[in-house]
């Protein structure tokens, strides 16, 4: 787990807080950098464009054993601009996306610092259209569910040999199959005097 900024343990501590959410979608044209503000945010991770009550993002609720997508969406886009939203709609799956914290002094204004919230890859994407404006929707599975998905490698000296050319921990596995194991008696042990 990463330690928050001094700067941005004093500003959770000040009486107002300035928070933004700091959306990023990595696709392969280029990025999309948004936030939730009224305003843009210049962060070290890049410049985010404020969508402020024009874009949404579902809560993120992670529970034990139970992992959870999120819904992102931009309203009150103007018709013009869906060709640039149909432009990566073919490359949608798997874009990757992080959202992150982002942690103002309310008194400056200055950001001091961005934790990462959450990280998934973009699944589906949608357009509405009522003739002026459209609402871009998309929806995206968090990372933890790779977690979920099993290892296609098993604990064989070929498995292990082809991560690790000169590991021989396996090599002699399959000759100890059901072997005995034969202990000594504890009278063995016991020193005669």
């Amino acid at each position: 787990m990463r330690s928050l900024a001094p700067s941005a343990l004093a500003a959770i501590a000040a009486p107002v807080l300035g928070l933004a959410a700091l959306v990023r979608m990595d696709f392969p044209g280029g990025a999309i950098l948004l936030t939730s503000a009224n305003f843009d945010i210049q962060a070290p991770s890049g410049l985010y464009r404020g969508a402020g009550a024009f874009g949404q993002i579902s809560e993120v609720n992670d529970s034990p054993g139970e992992i959870k997508g999120l819904q992102f969406s931009l309203s009150g886009v103007r018709s013009e601009f869906i060709a640039l939203a149909l432009d990566d709609a073919a490359v949608v799956q798997g874009t990757p996306v992080t959202i992150r914290h982002g942690i103002f002094d309310a008194s400056s204004g200055q950001l001091c610092d961005e934790p990462i919230a959450w990280r998934g890859t973009l699944d589906t994407m949608s357009i509405e259209e009522d003739g002026e404006t459209c609402t871009i929707a998309a929806t995206a599975e968090s990372s933890a569910v790779d977690l979920l998905r099993g290892s296609p490698l098993t604990y064989s000296d070929a498995d292990q040999k082809a991560l690790y050319p000169d590991d021989r921990f396996f090599e002699y596995l399959l000759s100890q199959v059901n072997v005995p194991v034969v202990w000594p008696d504890r009278n063995y042990f016991i020193a005669k005097g």
